[in-house]
């Protein structure tokens, strides 16, 4: 690893994505494409190290949320199919065919309105595009046989659009209660039939995501969208509970200390606020990291990390760019030592998982909102 300036960072290990993608593809039907998403930096592990990665050891196309995300991947060299999940504006279109990305789309009017844009253009490539169908989920997509129906359509009378595939998303697959589940897989179910009945001959299909693809791999289709499990994280403790696919975090936050100090004089308050207030001569250390990084300030007084393989907790307020933990009284520390802030150090843990629920939010959250000014490190055939 190269010598830092500000000693934070995060080693992702790679042999730990290629364990999940081999574990989800062992667990889906073997005609099941695997669809990688990368979206919001690689849920903060990287994008592109991700995506080459995964693309390497089983993955066919990648996701993410929007075209600058896909286009980043395109000027790292990435040739692999990428579709964006999210809406796409007209004003992208162009931009979308230039650079091969693929869209999702809902709206006769958009199809309409890409397609006259691409014409004007003379285009010499088509744009493809996957239906998104809500099923359940309220958020984007058909919602009626004939909507489809119309959507089709006008994707199939278009010159410079191409139909590539169809998709829903389940809301609820990561819950124990599976009625909504199952209720949006009939739905999709009807609407693939419906098509097939209007003699239209289908793209793609997909609609698992990892919860989906753990719980009900019968659902796989031709292909599903392997996100939170690709990092080896389980979308809900439900999920993990079934101990149906083995997951293996691969992302560990890690930083060194910066600076340790006795607090022997008076006052002995602890960063902003002064919230915590140290016992006579209890060892403080701070470290290079703060909310700014991701690491957020609700944890001020509340979260831990590791030193020397034991929690040590955080004193006082999370501020911008650095924490302050307690190594207790008469504590030891030496400024340059590793601490580990997610992830494992001499047999003890600090999980991903801990802190959310912590946090009373989900895992996702945690690692996705990691800031792009820590350095990511690699780590494979490790």
């Amino acid at each position: 690893m190269i010598k830092l300036c500000r000693e934070v960072w995060i080693e992702v290990n790679l042999d730990a994505v290629k364990k999940n993608l081999r574990a989800i593809r062992r667990h889906i039907p073997h005609k099941s494409k695997i669809m990688a998403v990368v979206k919001a930096n690689g849920y903060g592990h990287g994008s592109i190290e991700v995506a080459r990665h995964a693309l390497e050891h089983g993955a066919s196309e990648l996701a993410v949320a929007s075209v600058e995300e896909g286009i980043v991947l395109r000027k790292a060299g990435i040739t692999a199919p990428i579709l964006v999940l999210g809406f796409t504006s007209l004003s992208c279109v162009k931009k979308s065919t230039a650079w091969n990305i693929t869209l999702s789309a809902f709206q006769v009017d958009w199809m309409k309105e890409a397609n006259e844009i691409l014409e004007k253009e003379a285009s010499a490539n088509r744009l493809a595009i996957h239906i998104n169908a809500d099923t359940g989920m309220g958020r984007l997509g058909v919602r009626t046989k004939e909507e489809l129906l119309e959507v089709v359509k006008a994707l199939k009378a278009s010159k410079f659009l191409r139909w590539t595939g169809i998709f829903t998303h389940f809301s609820t697959a990561d819950e124990p209660d599976t009625t909504l589940t199952k209720l949006q897989h009939e739905k999709f179910i009807s609407f693939l039939s419906f098509l097939k009945k209007q003699g239209i001959e289908l793209p793609t299909v997909h609609m698992c995501n990892t919860a989906a693809a753990i719980a009900f791999p019968e659902f796989s289709a031709d292909m599903i969208s392997l996100g939170i499990g690709l990092y080896g994280l389980y979308p809900s403790a439900y999920i993990k509970q079934l101990n149906l696919v083995k997951l293996e975090p691969a992302l560990s936050l890690k930083a060194r200390i910066a600076y340790v100090k006795t607090m022997r004089t008076e006052p002995r308050t602890v960063s902003y606020g002064a919230t915590y207030v140290a016992e006579p001569n209890e060892v403080i250390a701070t470290l290079p990291i703060g909310y700014a990084d991701g690491y957020s300030r609700a944890l001020s007084n509340r979260g831990f990390v590791l030193h020397r393989g034991k929690r040590v907790p955080v004193a006082g307020r999370v501020t911008m760019d650095m924490i302050m933990v307690s190594l207790g009284e008469n504590g030891e520390g030496k400024q340059g030592e590793e601490v580990v802030i997610y992830g494992k150090q001499m047999g003890a843990e600090i999980s991903v998982d801990e802190v959310a629920e912590m946090l009373n939010t989900i895992n996702y959250e945690i690692v996705s909102t990691l800031s792009r000014r820590i350095p990511r490190f690699y780590i494979r055939d490790g």
